[in-house]
This record gives C-alpha cells, structure tokens and sequence, in this order.
C-alpha cells in the first residue's frame, strides 16, 4: 500500500488539549493521531506537551510530513500508521508482539498458529509491514479458542 502526502491537517479539541490531531492524505484516507502517548514517552518531545507550542505546526511544503516550530516532524507514513492503528484497522506490532509472548510463541509457531510465513511475521514484528485487521482478528479468535 502506497501512503500518501498530507494535505490537511487541524488539531481536535477535546478532553486531551492539545494531544490530538486530525488528518487527511492525498489517498482520500482521514484520521485521528492521538500523540499524547507519543509525547509522554519520549523526553525530546516534551515543548509538545504544551498545547500552544503543539498548535504551532505546518504541513511541510512537500507534504510528506507535519512540523513544528520547535525542530520536531513526523513523517506522512508514521502518521497514517498510527490513525489506523488507533481506529482498531490494523493491530500494532507491540501488541502482537504481546500476543505472542503471551502464548511463548517463536516465530515459526506463530506462523504456524496463524497459517502465515514465517517471514511475514518477521515482517510484522520489524513493522516492515502492517498488521491488517484480519490477524489481528485472528489471534483474538486464537485467544478465544484457547480460552475456551
């Protein structure tokens, strides 16, 4: 899947200020990025914990990433990833990390337990690609299965 270049970009008010921005990608994709996880996390982020420094962005000139005054971007792709992941359409590798950590999963018996390559779960881990919503789905039903 190709992503696209940004080309809009407002912040959403709401119960976290300042945290939130709503975007929209040339590929007719819209989302929400919820950054206060992001932010929180990473201690060169921290002028974005201030709500009017995190208003100060632009939209690069290009249009491949979004930036702020104060030197931090982010690139279109790590954006697009993070809305779908966010809006539950694709699962993000930590929490399929998670999964198979939970059940001492190798590689090789993940792939097996999900009926895919064991180089595509590679990739998933290394997030070289996304997670599409099916696997995620799938290792809800494996959960479920075993739960039962």
């Amino acid at each position: 899947m190709s992503i696209g270049k940004i080309t809009a970009a407002v912040v959403k008010d709401g119960a976290r200020r300042g945290s939130r921005i709503a975007l929209e990608w040339d590929d007719g994709y819209t989302g929400i990025v919820d950054l206060t996880p992001v932010i929180a996390a990473h201690k060169a982020l921290a002028p974005l914990a201030d709500a009017d420094a995190f208003r100060d962005f632009q939209i690069a000139g290009d249009g491949w990433s979004i930036e702020w005054s104060c030197g931090v971007d982010f690139g279109s792709e790590q954006l697009h990833r993070w809305a779908r992941e966010q809006a539950g359409e694709i699962m993000p590798a930590r929490a399929f990390r998670a999964w198979m950590q939970r059940h001492d999963m190798t590689l090789d018996a993940a792939a097996q337990a999900l009926g895919l390559s064991r180089r595509t779960i590679a990739y998933y881990l290394s997030e070289e690609q996304v997670i599409p919503k099916t696997v995620m789905l799938a290792t809800e039903g494996y959960d479920g299965r075993r739960a039962a």
